[in-house]
């Protein structure tokens, strides 16, 4: 199984603040397992509620568009 090198990099919560990037080593059979590995503890996602879309932007936060 090959080695991968994986950069995750974290956007900042202030918008003045520099983004958080660190490197992982992942030995996986291919990127798409090498990404489901940091993916699975390092994100938590779920289907947004109105209530969640109303606070966030709110907040500031806005909308990625997915390509």
């Amino acid at each position: 199984m090959p080695d991968y090198k994986m950069t995750v990099t974290t956007k900042a919560p202030a918008k003045d603040a520099a983004p958080t990037t660190t490197e992982r080593l992942v030995r996986a059979k291919n990127e798409a397992r090498a990404v489901a590995h940091v993916v699975k503890d390092t994100v938590a996602i779920e289907r947004a509620s109105v209530d969640d879309v109303v606070r966030l932007t709110k907040a500031g936060v806005e909308l990625e568009l997915a390509e």
